[in-house]
């Protein structure tokens, strides 16, 4: 079994489930924009590159010589089958077109608006919950077009299909960027939940105050304050006040997941 065996981190290296067609995604927050549709099927990506072989015709230059090989150029498209459509989905079908509320209407000519970027974003790895932590598997192109025309199958009793090829397209003002990218990122798991306060311990005089401050994970999470001896010091919002001489402790709770997460600091009214 020496060379047949499966690697231990296999499963943390699958993309997994169909993916998406959205029109935007940022890779650093994995948050992203409109899905362009549900679609049946899959999604399909190809870079397609052409490569032109300066040795082939050369004498005594075997064809296939790799320091004579050039890539001229990449046709990366996505291609897929769409089973929802809008008047703005319709219109990127369509290619060349104008939308006005429920009409499209084609045009004989290509302008800018009509190259469109999209993306198919799909699950990567064992850790997928999270925008934040999840991992992905993401493919970009650049000024897309569908240039498969406008395409519309039913069946009786079915769903209506939307077949789609969308090619990226290079930019003259940028000649060099290839129009597409590959980002992999592998999951993460989620920080543990927990509440930190900034002191563990202080001392307030009678009718004095002090502040306490809360530092959640998730950041932005609600505390709730309360004080164990209201007769000796209260908290409101993290506000101490000083009651009576005495000890009392004040305990900030956060509740993640159905679960309270505490921290806790001694207050000495002398």
């Amino acid at each position: 079994m020496e060379y047949t065996k499966v690697a231990a981190d296999a499963f943390q290296k699958l993309q997994m489930n169909a993916g998406v067609l959205v029109d935007s995604f940022n890779p650093a927050t994995g948050v992203i924009g409109n899905i362009l549709g549900a679609t049946t099927g899959g999604l399909s990506f190809a870079s397609n590159p052409t490569f032109t072989d300066f040795g082939e015709d050369v004498d005594n230059v075997p064809a296939n010589t790799w320091q004579l090989k050039r890539i001229e150029s990449y046709d990366p498209v996505i291609s897929g089958t769409l089973l929802t459509v809008t008047p703005a989905v319709a219109k990127l079908l369509t290619g060349a077109a104008d939308v006005s509320t429920t009409k499209i209407t084609p045009r004989a000519q290509l302008t800018e608006a009509d190259f469109a970027d999209a993306w198919i974003v799909g699950d990567y790895s064992d850790n997928n919950d999270g925008t934040a932590t999840a991992g992905y598997v993401a493919i970009h192109i650049m000024h897309g077009l569908n240039t498969a025309g406008f395409q519309l199958t039913t069946t009786k009793n079915g769903k209506g299909q939307f077949a789609f090829e969308l090619h990226g397209h290079y930019d003259l003002t940028n000649i060099d960027t290839v129009p597409f990218e590959i980002y992999v990122k592998a999951g993460t798991s989620p920080a543990t939940p927990s509440v930190t306060l900034n002191t563990h311990s202080f001392h307030v005089a009678v009718n004095g105050t002090q502040q306490l401050s809360a530092t959640t994970i998730p950041a932005g999470t609600t505390v709730t304050w309360s004080s164990a001896s209201t007769s000796i010091a209260t908290v409101s919002n993290g506000l101490v006040t000083g009651k009576s001489s005495g000890n009392t402790v004040i305990t900030a709770s956060i509740t993640s997941g159905g679960v309270t997460y505490n921290d806790t600091c001694t207050v000495i009214v002398p």
